[in-house]
């Protein structure tokens, strides 16, 4: 049978095929800024011409592949932390709602929920939250889409 994906899993999904289309769309600019680097090196004005508005469509569709990238990366990691903030707030509300009723019951001053977190995540250590996934966690780098803000 089919095993159905969970959001996170289509959203890495979309990401990834985003990047597999930016990656094509980037080696296409790369080589039409080639091309416009080598009509510049020629001696026929015309090329340029043609050469230069061919790279300016290539650099439009490779900056429009990166944004699709972009807003499926981003989407991920909204997705993610809307789970974690839910699961959160599934476990860590009703203990903490437990905890100020157990304050109660010994007489203690009741710790507001939010001093209590505060302190404790000053005092932890602050623990490596780097990605372990394959959604990458900075936008992505294109080398190509700097050279052609410079060569166009």
């Amino acid at each position: 049978m089919f095993a159905l994906q969970s959001e996170p899993e289509k959203l890495r999904g979309s990401y990834a095929s985003a990047v597999k289309e930016f990656k094509r769309i980037e080696a296409e600019l790369g080589r039409a800024l080639d091309a416009l680097a080598a009509a510049r090196a020629g001696d026929c004005p015309g090329d340029i011409t043609r050469t230069r508005l061919a790279a300016r469509d290539a650099e439009r569709a490779s900056g429009a592949a990166w944004e699709a990238c972009e807003i499926a990366r981003r989407a991920y990691w909204n997705r993610r932390a809307a789970d974690l903030e839910a699961q959160l707030a599934a476990e860590a509300v009703p203990q903490l709602v437990q905890l100020a009723a157990f304050q109660r019951f010994a007489g203690l001053p009741a710790i507001p929920a939010e001093h209590l977190l505060r302190h404790h995540l000053l005092i932890a250590p602050l623990a490596h939250t780097g990605p372990d996934d394959d959604v990458s966690a900075d936008p992505l780098a294109s080398p190509q889409l700097d050279r052609a803000d410079d060569e166009i």
